[in-house]
């Protein structure tokens, strides 16, 4: 196996995702090819409904890596128990995998299992679900990615070291998951000497004043229209490609779903004071269209599920019967 001169432990990955090729990539531009990667096939990524998912086989078998296609995303089955533990991996990256690792695969690696974890604020805050999509919600302009490894908690690992990276009025999921790659990568390639030669240090975190981000669902990019227009503006950005994106319904018809990808504040004096939030105010010939919102406008640059014209202007998007769901305790 192709590997920097002087190491022979065993380095494995775990991952599903673009991010996971990205990563394997720039450990192998380093000189790091990793032994093994555990993966998931297509029909479980889709069953799984994971963000993101992407096929790794054909990268996979193009670099002569081998794989293991896992029984379970959660690997709670004797098989892939049995299989996970006769790779004898020393060193474990968990890469674009959204699920625990099991105790029984934790322990069974000399050196440990590691991954990725970040908020707006320096670990333990943030810790838990979807933190760069939070982060884009709360309008946040920093991000901290953690490098830890695994304990059978949830992102209460030590650090072995971290990057920082701004988040800028003009990023989105997207480019924040391109951000968060090149911080990965950059920690990797930095602390992996270290961890293989078992000098590095570790930072254990302060269980004072954890904070946990709670999941976020496909329903959770409903749009309220009268919420503010920034509210309106970070949403959009914070779930969109490659996640499944915000969403109205024409009319506040449950049948009638429109996508927003990307929308922008479209101004706060040019008003329109006899329309309602979520009303369509203008409708330009590009297929661009300005809505009402609870404090002035948004234009929307990209959306899918109805072409509108002229025509539309003066038909209202809406919730319909969608009750907003109320989150408590989110990290501020």
């Amino acid at each position: 196996m192709r590997r920097q001169e002087g190491y022979s432990k065993r380095i494995g990955v775990a991952g599903c995702k673009h991010t996971t090729q990205e990563f394997i990539s720039a450990l192998i531009r380093h000189g790091w090819t990793p032994d093994h990667v555990v993966t998931i096939s297509p029909e479980k990524g889709a069953k799984e409904s994971v963000a993101g998912y992407h096929d790794l086989r054909p990268f996979l078998t193009e670099s002569s890596i081998d794989h293991t296609w896992a029984h379970r995303y959660s690997l709670k089955s004797e098989e892939d128990q049995t299989a996970l533990l006769g790779l004898n991996l020393d060193i474990l990256f968990v890469i674009g995998w959204q699920r625990l690792i099991p105790d029984w695969w934790l322990e069974s690696l000399p050196i440990g299992a590691f991954g990725m974890h970040g908020s707006s604020r320096h670990l333990p805050y943030g810790r838990g679900r979807s933190p760069m999509n939070w982060s884009l919600l709360q309008n946040k302009t920093a991000f901290f990615t953690h490098l830890f490894r695994y304990k059978p908690g949830v992102d209460d690992g030590d650090v072995v070291g971290f990057k920082a990276f701004d988040i800028t009025p003009y990023d989105t999921a997207l480019t924040l998951h391109y951000k968060n790659t090149v911080s990965m990568m950059q920690l990797v390639v930095e602390h992996l000497p270290s961890l293989l030669e078992g000098s590095v240090t570790y930072t254990p975190q302060d269980e004072h004043g954890a904070t946990y981000y709670p999941k976020r669902t496909h329903e959770d990019g409903m749009i309220f229209w009268t919420d503010a227009t920034m509210d309106i503006v970070n949403l959009v950005r914070a779930v969109t490609d490659p996640f499944p994106g915000a969403f109205t319904y024409l009319d506040g018809d449950a049948n009638r779903p429109i996508s927003i990808w990307s929308a922008i504040p479209f101004d706060s004096q040019l008003v329109f004071p006899n329309a309602v939030p979520g009303e369509i105010v203008e409708v330009f010939t590009e297929g661009h269209f300005i809505v009402k919102t609870g404090t002035s406008s948004v234009l929307v640059l990209h959306h899918e599920g109805c072409e509108f014209t002229s025509k539309d202007v003066g038909r209202v998007l809406g919730p319909g019967s969608t009750i907003r769901k109320i989150y408590e305790n989110i990290p501020l």
